[in-house]
């Protein structure tokens, strides 16, 4: 009888083991053909993400400007609109002929030291994989560049005026602002328009300048042009970039019998020698050579005696391509909206430089370095962001050149710089010069 129990007991414990090994091996059947179609649809999601990831790249630009030092004011502007610049790009769709790849900066710090700007150059192409680059502002920055990007291949769009720029036979750099020596033609035909209209009969100019690449090339095209329109230039003197007292500088401009001054500075310069004019109570004609009396900081410093004061400028916000324009209007609205406060003469151009590296890509379909440089050196604007800088078109010389350009007077009015010179270009009337 016990016999019997434990050979039952063993069949129940068999039959309950084979129960188990059978229900194990059904747990391992192959999937049924729903969980084959749920299987294949992961995978082509995860095939189509990592094909958008592909297409969906980060392309990288350069941005050298100075964002230390006495140019760091300039380095700022170029830096604000690069920033609006990508984020107009990204925002609109990114790069569409490659994706819908974003922009992004390299943002590299050139300091306000030539032979530094040299050295980060180098660092930053030889870092990065960028397919182009944008800066400087600055002239003196901007020479010793020029040969590391030939070197690396890449192009460079700077909005420095010097002549030289584009006189060393260099294939990778383009100049969509007008030259330095431009500068001069521009500011003696408005001091001679104003002669002519308004009776001034200013006959004796001076002429000062920083003892920079920018200063030296606009300086001698004014002091050229203003002796070939028959003013005597009876000063002609350069002064150390960052000089600390101007009282010699306006000394001499007092006993020079100057009526009008050209003087060529940045920001601090600028204040300084118009500050100690005001204290020496000399008040001849000013005519700016940019940069430093363009600036908002310039208009801070002197409140509403900013007001009449007149300048020379390689761009402004309000010229009548943009004026006119609404598209492009609304680039310097964003601008003033995003920084608080109009975009300046560094930064429009800047702005430009950085969609003309996107509408070469957009072109080229590529982020070849040449490619885009070759396809820069075809390309033509007529519309669209890129064609911000006066006259509303842009194509590049032979020596990568925007050969439609020209510079333009601005006058302060009512705290803001206004387009008044040359008429074709001129938004606003000119306030009668210290009258």
């Amino acid at each position: 009888m016990r016999k019997t129990f434990k050979l039952l007991a063993l069949v129940v414990l068999l039959t309950f083991m084979v129960s188990v090994v059978f229900s194990g091996c059904a747990s391992k059947q192959v999937n049924s053909p729903s969980d084959k179609k749920d299987t294949g649809d992961k995978k082509e999601i995860q095939q189509k993400d990592a094909q958008q990831k592909d297409t969906q790249q980060v392309i990288k630009i350069a941005f050298l400007n100075p964002l230390s030092g006495h140019n760091a004011d300039a380095g700022q502007q170029d830096l604000n609109a690069a920033k609006l610049a990508v984020k107009h790009i990204n925002d609109a769709g990114g790069i569409k002929a490659l994706g819908g790849a974003k922009v992004e900066l390299v943002v590299s710090d050139t300091t306000s030291d030539p032979t530094q700007a040299q050295s980060v150059a180098e660092r930053t192409f030889s870092s990065n994989k960028v397919v182009g680059a944008v800066g400087t502002g600055i002239s003196a920055l901007t020479l010793p560049i020029l040969p590391v990007a030939e070197k690396h291949q890449i192009p460079i769009i700077t909005n420095s005026i010097s002549n030289d720029i584009t006189k060393q036979g260099y294939k990778y750099v383009f100049e969509p602002v007008p030259k330095g020596s431009m500068f001069g033609e521009t500011q003696v035909a408005f001091l001679t328009a104003l002669n002519t209209d308004f009776n001034l009969g200013i006959k004796k100019v001076a002429v000062v300048y920083e003892n920079s690449a920018y200063g030296v090339s606009t300086a001698k095209g004014v002091k050229g042009i203003a002796e070939k329109a028959g003013l005597e230039v009876v000063l002609d003197q350069s002064y150390p970039q960052g000089f600390t007292d101007a009282s010699s500088l306006v000394t001499a401009l007092k006993r020079s019998g100057a009526q009008a001054v050209f003087p060529v500075a940045y920001t601090t310069d600028a204040k300084l020698i118009i500050n100690t004019m005001k204290s020496m109570n000399y008040n001849p004609l000013i005519i700016g050579g940019g940069a430093g009396f363009l600036w908002p900081a310039m208009g801070k410093e002197l409140g509403e005696n900013i007001n009449g004061l007149v300048s020379v400028a390689s761009w402004n916000w309000d010229s009548k391509n943009i004026s006119q324009n609404p598209e492009l209007l609304k680039i310097t609205e964003d601008y003033e909206k995003e920084f608080g406060e109009f975009m300046t003469e560094h930064a429009g151009p800047t702005y430009v430089a950085v969609m003309l590296l996107k509408e070469a890509m957009e072109k080229t379909a590529s982020t070849d370095p040449k490619k885009i440089r070759d396809t820069l050196a075809e390309i033509e604007i007529t519309s669209g962001p890129a064609s911000l800088m006066q006259p509303g078109k842009l194509k590049f010389d032979s020596t990568g050149w925007n050969q439609h350009v020209r510079p333009v007077m601005i006058q302060w009015q009512n705290n803001k710089p206004r387009t008044v010179f040359p008429l074709e270009d001129a938004s606003s009337k000119i306030m009668v010069p210290n009258k």
